[in-house]
């Protein structure tokens, strides 16, 4: 089956919306849990609404987001260079992190505005060397800002510009005001809509939450927290332990791409320092730059069958914890 994801075809890219209906299938018939997370944004209550009163549309949106970002992923990697190879990989293994646990496989802000998020960093790979910014700053804010207003986190976007800019081009004043312009235009738009409808204290609430600032981080409490916390840490260190390989043999645009999913990485972490009571769901947050990490761990694998076996090893888990949570309701 990984033969099929390793080729760069369109046909092989339409075949990871099966896939992701294999990974999910479960909720057809067992539904899609209750979520609400304070870290939500106003926009998102649209999103329970939804969930409640259609659950097979839902559920089938759901399959198709997660689609789409697989696509999208696969573009980011193939076109600015950042795997060793021209593959569906990263697409692949986005599928895979987030249907591997229940906890993830819900509809959310979280979720929605993770797709706007990956096209504010589609923007922001394409500044390099663009000396006359044609807008992709100001773009990539913009996007983060839109993600910002489904979950309040994505904010960590904001310094991700700042720094993907200062590795991928000369910045220049002007650059900096384009990035400020671009995270307060859609703040700002959806502000003045809940001004006229006379609800600013309620956008305010949601978007700037009173108990936002630093927190320690509190450890799993429970054995449902306590897996998908060490099986996500132990992709991580996989991921840490690799730089050196991620960047070996690649050209000065990808070295600097790879650079910058790094600090992503960083700055997820960091992100649950400052927003209170994060879900285990905020966990996705680290499926976009794992995904596009891991390829080449992937990749690395002489033999074909132990990558099969590893991959079939990953789906049965994935299946386990899926069924198992069925099995005890």
């Amino acid at each position: 089956m990984l033969q099929i994801f390793r080729v760069n075809h369109l046909v092989n890219s339409l075949l990871l919306f099966p896939y992701a209906l294999v990974l999910n299938h479960r909720l057809f018939f067992s539904g899609m849990d209750e979520y609400r997370s304070q870290a939500d944004g106003l926009i998102a209550t649209w999103v329970q609404d939804f969930n409640m009163q259609y659950p097979f549309w839902s559920v089938l949106f759901f399959v198709f987001i997660l689609f789409v970002q697989a696509l999208t992923i696969n573009r980011i990697s193939i076109v600015f260079r950042i795997g060793s190879e021209a593959n569906l990989y990263p697409g692949m293994l986005y599928l895979l992190i987030c249907s591997f646990f229940p906890a993830f496989q819900v509809l959310s802000g979280l979720l929605i505005g993770q797709m706007f998020f990956l096209i504010g960093l589609y923007h922001l790979f394409n500044t390099y060397k663009r000396h006359r910014d044609v807008g992709n700053l100001f773009n990539s804010a913009f996007w983060v800002g839109v993600a910002s207003l489904f979950y309040i986190p994505f904010l960590i976007g904001v310094p991700l510009i700042l720094f993907g800019g200062f590795i991928l081009k000369s910045m220049k004043t002007r650059d900096f005001l384009l990035i400020i312009n671009g995270i307060l235009v859609p703040v700002f738009l959806v502000g003045t809509f809940f001004y006229l409808r006379g609800d600013l204290g309620l956008f305010v609430d949601y978007y700037f939450p009173p108990e936002m600032g630093f927190q320690f981080i509190l450890l799993p409490d429970s054995i449902e927290t306590l897996i998908p916390t060490m099986l996500m840490f132990v992709a991580l260190i996989i991921a840490l332990v690799n730089y050196q390989t991620y960047i070996s043999k690649k050209g000065l645009r990808s070295k600097k791409n790879v650079e910058i999913i790094y600090i992503l990485l960083l700055l997820q972490g960091l992100s649950t320092l400052f927003f209170p009571q994060i879900e285990l769901q905020h966990m996705i947050l680290m499926a976009i730059p794992l995904s596009l990490l891991l390829q080449d761990t992937l990749l690395k694998i002489d033999n074909q069958l132990t990558a099969e076996i590893i991959h079939l090893f990953l789906l049965s888990t994935l299946f386990f914890f899926q069924y198992q949570n069925i099995i005890e309701m």
